[in-house]
């Protein structure tokens, strides 16, 4: 998931004919899909699909294990705060955004943690 990141946090409008989408000579070869729609994002809760660009890679890698906690900036908060049902983060006590994950404030390092919540 990882190498499709930096294409799709671009933004930019699909090619209308994109290399890898061309047809052969023969016309055996249309429309091949190069990459299958479970690798380039997920189901986020009532059939809405969401592609990896859009998702918080932070937060992506709590939710599938590759990461024990990660450290949030100011994007990653308001992304928590936009997409989530919380509210607001206080910072004299831990909020669990979902099952098994807490964002809680770190005074040593002066920011917001996320960590999975064993």
């Amino acid at each position: 998931m990882d190498e499709y990141t930096d294409f799709q946090q671009q933004k930019n409008k699909a090619p209308e004919k994109p290399w890898h989408r061309r047809a052969a000579k023969s016309g055996q070869a249309k429309r091949q899909v190069m990459v299958a729609n479970r690798y380039k994002g997920r189901y986020t809760g009532e059939n809405d699909f969401k592609y990896s660009g859009e998702l918080n890679n932070k937060i992506e890698s709590i939710r599938n294990g590759s990461s024990a906690y990660q450290v949030l900036s100011d994007i990653d908060i308001k992304h928590i705060l936009d997409n989530y049902s919380t509210k607001e983060l206080p910072k004299n006590k831990p909020k669990r955004i979902f099952a098994g994950v807490i964002v809680f404030w770190d005074n040593n390092k002066d920011t917001y943690i996320l960590k999975r919540d064993e």
